[in-house]
């Protein structure tokens, strides 16, 4: 499987392919992790599949924007590399507030 085929070129299916990662990933954990009885139960077990299913399409979405992104005719500059560094401080920033949540 190759998400490129040449700097000018991105694969119009990695989109599916990071929905189909994020899925068996999703899937992986649901494996290991420990077994709560209220698993079973069938609006706990729909609520899941719904906010697995939902995060693949978010994750298929996300992807798209990136190939979108990566396909743009864009020249360097000042200005994409000043767009890259906010990007990779709001990346940064979101996942030192995830890191920060309390799991109640």
């Amino acid at each position: 499987m190759r998400l490129a085929t040449g700097p000018a070129h991105a694969d119009p299916w990695t989109p599916l392919y990071a929905a189909g990662f994020l899925f068996a990933a999703e899937l992986a954990w649901w494996s290991i992790e420990p077994r709560v009885p209220a698993f079973s139960e069938l609006p706990v077990l729909v609520n899941r599949l719904a906010v697995i299913a939902l995060s693949c399409a978010g994750g298929a979405v996300l992807a798209g924007l990136v190939v979108l992104a990566a396909g743009a005719p864009l020249q360097g500059g000042v200005g994409l590399e000043l767009v890259g560094v906010v990007a990779a401080a709001a990346a940064l920033a979101v996942v030192a507030t995830v890191a920060r949540l309390r799991v109640r």
